[in-house]
């Protein structure tokens, strides 16, 4: 995707070839000006880059109104963000992607402030404010951004701290009374100290509708804040400090009841059935059990400091430094079903509260050097993760687990304990061997340790306990041995899951794996500002533990890693003024992809839902971008993925039960099509007012949530339509706009799970529309 904007601010200047370019050196309307990236973890100008990279400047974050991560996937053709259900987001680039809700199983797109890395999805909810752009890069990134970037890396590029006084204000209000207040202040405090403080907060009433009561879910209440401090006391060295948090005590979302899919029917409850409302169509209705707070009690902090020397010219020794701590309470709809005005009571119970912590240290050091015509970096990097995830499932009235040997289970415990130690070496060549061929590769060793324990376990009340008893005793009877001993019965809180002898207890156990991403490009400038390039890359994600109810301890085998082998073709100019145009063939091998899915655990437990992987599937895919200046003031763009995915060998178990020989099959959240288009057109209405205004239709086609899985897990194509209309003074210092998102009231998902009885799909935003003013004080 080419944005219509000049350079953005670079990190920090270096000793590498390449000096910092500041926002206010270019103007956005400087229509020859050059964009630069940091995607090799250095500034270059974009046709400089033999890389995928969408960029997105702070004037479309800010029109657009991007206040979270979910944003990004109306503006990034190829990139999907689902909601998993639980607080995880899903995430998916060029169909890259893994549909695992577990807190320590990390993503395929990984996540950076800065360069430094948001090490869990869960932690990336916050850090969409106070920006300078943003860097969608495609394709494995694992040699520069380590494991677990098989799809690709999200760069979030933080304003920094300015070398004079500025400030600036912006909000908005808007549907639902949704209203944001930002703001920021930067400035020097002495000759060699800058510093910078952003604080961003949101609130907002109820969008989602009860079907059966007037009832409202969905109230916003955010609060993220940034305080950085640039400190250069001589010409070679400069630190950088960033404490940035968040805290979010917003609802959670319902799904919408779609079907009903007993388990048991016999002893499903007949107004069960006729009395649960289903999805009508409209996005905002859903439902909900009455008697819960479904809110949350979220928070994240992440200290960061980075420090860089110059050893002599060109020569730059790098540290990043990074904790980061978060906690997470929060109460989940799962059935979609809430109060029945027949019984006079709610249906039945079925919700998950989650209860998780984690903390992360990561620590890089690296060299940067340039001599002549070779750049190069060497490096190596220490990560440690410390993760509990805790999910109380509540299960009332639904048939699975009615009358359960002589119990009604109506609560049971997973609990998922994970701690990750990890390490890597890591180094990138490139050479120019012309003035318009460029060589380069990269290459990286990881290692990483995972200790689990983990198991099913009793909520505390005993009632799954005394089931789990009489089921655990039943069976070692079937082999002849005795009932569970005093020592060994399962209590109150205690856990349900049975190793291989039929005892119950955690399982512990540790899961070991290296392996080692590589890269290796070639760059053609045949003439300036265009560039061709070839590549071919390995990437790879880390296995893991799964969390989920667990009868036994085979249910928690760990999946196996997953790697990635890509092709790709690709080029980009602006040597046209008022033309630019990219784009990029691909194939995409894998082997051994991750999927959330059903094994067979056998006797007695059977089919469970946990993570597999997929032998072997390929992508095959193309993009092309076009951004356009026909005339002063206007500015048209165009972005389309195309993507076709195909399972190549994998015979497992559909979410629907029977045992399918998936190959030829799609893989899931992969649609065909990702198509963006934007017009935006500026022009002088006084001698001191200019009238602005935009409009941008984001398109995506029918994917599938489930592998080989019938219409019901479908998520149908949609296409969203946003727009801007504004004023702002000729010096740019303050302006003031209306905005509609999704203005046409699309009805659209972006997910569809299955809880016990029940499937249910999460839906988008309906139209939300507003105003906004934004004003600097500089």
């Amino acid at each position: 995707m080419i944005t219509a904007a000049a350079a953005a601010q670079a990190p920090l200047s270096g000793g590498n070839g390449a000096a910092a370019v500041q926002a206010s050196d270019v103007s956005p309307a400087d229509e020859g000006a050059e964009i630069v990236v940091t995607a090799n973890r250095r500034a270059q100008a974009l046709t400089d880059v033999g890389l995928a990279i969408s960029v997105l400047d702070n004037s479309q974050l800010e029109n657009r109104q991007v206040s979270s991560v979910n944003d990004l996937a109306a503006l990034v053709p190829g990139l999907s963000i689902g909601n998993s259900g639980y607080a995880t987001p899903i995430y998916s680039l060029r169909g890259v992607g893994v549909n695992e809700p577990t807190v320590g199983a990390g993503s395929s797109v990984t996540v950076y402030v800065d360069e430094v890395p948001l090490t869990l999805p869960i932690f990336t909810r916050g850090a969409s404010f106070d920006l300078d752009r943003v860097e969608v890069v495609k394709g494995p990134q694992g040699t520069l951004y380590g494991q677990n970037a098989t799809g690709g890396a999200i760069n979030y590029i933080a304003a920094k701290p300015t070398d004079s006084f500025k400030a600036g204000i912006k909000g908005s209000y808007g549907r639902f009374n949704t209203a944001s207040l930002e703001g920021f202040v930067s400035g020097p405090l002495s000759d060699s100290l800058k510093g910078r403080i952003a604080v961003r907060g949101e609130r907002g009433d109820g969008w989602q509708k009860s079907f059966t009561r007037d009832d409202n879910l969905g109230k916003v209440r955010k609060l993220a804040g940034r305080a950085m401090l640039e400190w250069e006391p001589g010409d070679n060295f400069r630190a950088l400090l960033n404490v940035n948090g968040w805290k979010d005590r917003s609802d959670t979302q319902a799904p919408q009841l779609i079907k009903i899919v007993a388990g048991n029917p016999a002893v499903l409850p007949f107004p069960f059935v006729t009395s649960a409302p289903f999805a009508s169509g409209n996005d905002r209705s859903a439902d909900w059990d009455r008697d819960t707070d479904f809110d949350q009690n979220a928070w994240f902090y992440q200290s960061s400091l980075r420090l860089e020397y110059d050893i002599a010219d060109d020569v730059t020794l790098t540290s990043l430094t990074a904790y980061s701590k978060f906690h997470n309470r929060s109460a989940h709809e799962a059935d979609g079903i809430g109060f029945s005005p027949a019984l006079g009571r709610d249906i039945i119970d079925g919700r998950y509260d989650l209860a998780s912590a984690a903390n992360s240290f990561t620590q890089e050091v690296r060299l940067s050097a340039r001599f002549s015509n070779i750049n190069f970096v060497l490096g190596a990097n220490y990560q440690r993760d410390n993760v509990d995830d805790f999910q109380l499932g509540h299960f009332d009235d639904f048939s699975v687990i009615s009358n359960f040997f002589g119990v009604d289970i109506n609560t049971t415990r997973n609990i998922n304990h994970q701690r990750v130690r990890s390490y890597g070496v890591f180094a990138n060549l490139e050479a120019d061997l012309t003035d318009f061929l460029t060589v380069s590769g990269g290459l990286r060793i990881n290692n990483e340790t995972r200790d689990f324990k983990g198991c099913s376990a009793d909520a505390g009340n005993g009632n799954a306990a005394a089931g789990y008893n009489n089921f655990t005793n039943f069976l070692r009877a079937g082999r002849g041995l005795s009932p569970l001993p005093a020592s060994q019965r399962i209590a109150p809180g205690g856990c349900l899951t049975s190793n291989a002898d039929l005892i119950p207890g955690f399982k512990v156990d540790r899961l070991e794996q290296s392996n080692t991403p590589w890269n290796i490009n070639i760059n053609l400038k045949p003439f300036n500002r265009t560039l061709f390039y070839a590549r071919v890359s390995r990437g790879f994600k880390a296995g893991n533990y799964p969390s989920l109810s667990a009868g036994n301890n085979a249910s928690f085998t760990p999946v196996s890693q997953e790697a990635l082998l890509a092709y790709e073709m690709g080029f980009r100019s602006n040597a046209i003024e008022g033309l630019s145009i990219e784009g990029a063939l691909f194939r995409y091998d894998y082997t051994d992809k991750q999927q959330r899915g059903r094994k067979d655990t056998g006797f007695p437990f059977g089919l469970v839902a946990t993570q597999v992987n997929i032998p072997k599937s390929r992508i095959d895919g193309a993009e092309l971008s076009v951004g356009l200046r026909p005339v002063e003031g206007l500015t048209l763009s165009g972005s389309a993925v195309y993507i076709d995915t195909k399972i190549k060998s994998y015979t497992g178990y559909s979410i629907e039960g029977p045992l399918v020989n998936m190959a030829g099959l799609p893989l899931n959240f992969s649609p065909k099509w990702s198509v963006n288009l934007d017009a935006n057109y500026a022009t002088p209405i006084t001698s001191n007012l200019k009238l602005f205004g935009g409009a941008g239709l984001a398109y995506r086609s029918k994917t599938t949530a489930q592998l080989a899985a019938s219409s019901l897990y479908d998520i149908d194509a949609y296409t969203l339509v946003n727009a801007q209309l504004g004023v702002e003074d000729s010096d740019g210092r303050w302006k003031a706009w209306v905005f509609g998102n999704n203005i046409t009231n699309k009805y659209y998902w972006t997910n569809v799970v299955k809880f016990a009885d029940t499937v249910t799909r999460f839906t988008g935003m309906p139209a939300t529309f507003g105003v906004s003013f934004a004003y600097k004080f500089n």
